[in-house]
């Protein structure tokens, strides 16, 4: 038995391509996760990374203590400046007092933070290495 072709069978085939291919697209872009938005937080806050990026700047960890209580965060002295770093994400390993090292990561905000005085500023570090 000899087929009939539909004169817009050709149309439909690629009309249903084209929107198969576009909910895929769609759906998987639900799933990606936003290269912005920071894991870390700030008195509760989300913060989301900005376009400052610090790449292998010499730094210094430092614990940062209380009277009579132990290590209660460490922070992240960078060589030449004064303001220091939070150290969101740094690894367990590097948590030493006194650690030279060299640190990459992103400076992080949030809304209303240009109105603030804050020490040590949020950061989120990517990559930390021992410096000799």
């Amino acid at each position: 038995m000899d087929r009939v072709y539909l004169k817009d069978e050709p149309v439909m085939k690629y009309s249903l391509s084209l929107l198969l291919v576009l909910s895929v697209s769609i759906s998987c872009d639900r799933n990606k996760v936003d290269p912005s938005v920071s894991s870390c937080t700030y008195a509760g806050r989300t913060l989301t990374r900005t376009t400052q990026f610090i790449n292998h700047v010499p730094a210094t960890i430092i614990a940062v203590t209380s009277p009579n209580t132990p290590v209660i965060s460490f922070q992240i002295s960078r060589a030449g400046t004064s303001a220091p770093l939070s150290s969101c994400n740094l690894p367990v390993a590097f948590a030493k007092d006194r650690l030279n090292v060299t640190v990459s990561g992103y400076l992080l905000t949030f809304p209303g933070m240009e109105y603030m005085n804050l020490s040590p500023l949020p950061f989120d570090v990517t990559d930390v290495k021992v410096r000799l």
